[in-house]
């Protein structure tokens, strides 16, 4: 039969917040779980204690973002709009049917007058992982760092090609070492000077504070990179920093470890990246802080020889490499000015009936060893093991994670404000949120697997009272009676 509603639009119905709200509401268990008490403590300073109209709860002004962020609403206007209508966002700001909700722009106007130039976004941040942290869900133990991007708001027809100029990095011990090397082979010292670098870039003329973001295969344009790192155990974030898009991945690497190591006091024992991480410096950092790196594998140019690099054997006690053709010694003979130790033979490579396939369009094979290489190989050993083989595999199972997570479902493939400041303040709540998810739902899963675990052990316990008191009636077994009188005391 078919039933056909009538409008009950104007039908009156009593009920509280508590009763309209679900109880396996995400908000619910977030309200449960986090402590956002704190936040009074830290923003007490940014209000007067006497003077001024009343203001709105700034417990309330931060959840308005969290709402946002948790759902991945575009905007703060659209999210307001939603509040005045959804029961489960009023219950969780504490704001009945029939109270006036905050105007769109009462945290826009609260950030620039109040909240701005200020540590509260990053205390906010970093509580929510301290709160994780009690709940046992920071492992301290493995973390994994990745950067992804994040599409500026800026046109990416606008911009205006500037030329900068920088002063290149200098590495004064490897220099050092370079020319101990070079006094003992006999050679003259290189001088070296500072190197100023002079490269073309994009501005964008929309967000000056955007980097021109160009990699192959993917996206290009006016971006944001987020450097994040996440703790293995539970996938909590743990940092997050914010620059611009063409800044590459490994250059805050080392600075952002001791972030970590600053803000929570502890450093992790094993670290998982990607290739983009792969350079000297941050291997001598693992290894000068008993770090277990695990670097995934970056693929170089062969060249256009037939016999590659690998097959040459390295005899480090003589410090030579072997021809693995004629077993010919090529024997250290020189080093660059960039550090790189030269292995050659040029008159037995003369007569080699291999020299087409290995030489090319040289006279001799020359073979080039890193004056630093023995941290490469230690590196190549850890990636190789099976430990660092599930390092490598569990890297794409949690920071990857995160990242999508962020995009799909919290709003974090688009920048809507413009700066890096700006951005790293808002990212610092995303993450906040995100983690207040991670961990509302973790906890209130090993609550109730605890409670079903404790249930199933009483159930158990009358169960085998059932039994034996049947086996006694039937029986008059005593040593029935006695499990029977062991049972009633527990």
């Amino acid at each position: 039969m078919i039933t056909r509603r009538n409008h009950r639009q104007n039908e009156i119905v009593i009920m509280t917040m508590e009763e309209l709200v679900p109880q396996e509401s995400l908000y619910r268990k977030i309200d449960k779980h986090i402590d956002f008490s704190f936040i009074y403590k830290e923003v007490k300073e940014l209000y007067s204690e006497k003077e001024g109209r009343p203001s709105i709860d700034p417990v309330v002004l931060f959840k308005l973002v969290f709402i946002q962020y948790l759902d991945g609403i575009k905007s703060m206007r659209k999210t307001c709009e939603k509040i005045k209508t959804d029961a489960e966002y009023r219950w969780f700001i504490d704001m009945p049917y029939g109270q006036e909700t905050p105007h769109y722009s009462t945290f826009s106007k609260n950030y620039e007058r109040r909240f701005k130039g200020n540590e509260i976004f990053e205390k906010i941040f970093i509580n929510i992982v301290n709160q994780a942290d009690k709940y046992g869900l920071v492992g301290k133990d493995d973390t994994y760092t990745d950067s992804t991007h994040k599409k500026a708001n800026a046109n990416i027809h606008k911009y205006e090609n500037q030329t900068v100029s920088e002063i290149r990095k200098r590495r004064v011990a490897i220099e050092a070492e370079i020319n101990q090397e070079r006094e003992r082979l006999g050679k003259k010292a290189f001088e070296y000077e500072e190197e100023i670098v002079t490269k073309n870039i994009k501005v964008s003329t929309t967000d000056e504070e955007s980097g021109y973001y160009h990699r192959d295969e993917k996206e290009k344009g006016f971006m944001y990179l987020d450097h994040r790192t996440v703790d293995g155990k539970a996938n909590i974030i743990i940092d997050s920093h914010i620059t611009k898009g063409n800044v590459h991945d490994s250059t805050p690497y080392i600075s952002r470890l001791e972030y970590i190591k600053e803000k929570y006091g502890w450093m992790p024992k094993k670290v998982g990246l990607d290739s983009g991480y792969d350079n000297l410096e941050i291997k001598q950092y693992h290894e000068e802080n008993g770090i277990y790196g695990v670097i995934a594998q970056r693929r170089y140019g062969q060249g256009k020889t037939g016999i590659r690099k690998w097959r040459f054997k390295y005899l480090k006690d003589c410090d030579v490499y072997v021809c693995p053709q004629t077993g010919v010694i090529l024997e250290y003979r020189n080093i660059s000015k960039y550090g790189y130790k030269e292995y050659y033979n040029s008159q037995s490579c003369a007569d080699c009936p291999h020299m087409s396939g290995c030489c090319k369009n040289s006279k001799y094979r020359k073979i080039r060893r890193y004056i630093k290489e023995e941290i490469n190989e230690r590196a190549r050993q850890i990636r190789l093991s099976p430990e660092g083989k599930a390092i490598a595999q569990k890297r794409r199972e949690t920071v990857e994670r995160s990242f999508a997570d962020s995009k799909c479902n919290h709003g974090f493939r688009y920048a809507i404000y413009k700066g890096v400041k700006k951005n790293q303040n808002y990212t610092w709540l995303s993450c906040a949120a995100q983690n207040m998810k991670n961990i509302a739902i973790r906890v209130d899963k090993r609550q109730h697997e605890l409670r079903n675990t404790n249930d199933s052990s009483v159930i158990s316990i009358v169960y085998s009272k059932i039994l034996l008191l049947i086996q006694f009636l039937k029986n008059q077994n005593p040593l029935a009676f006695f499990k029977l009188r062991g049972l009633s005391t527990v």
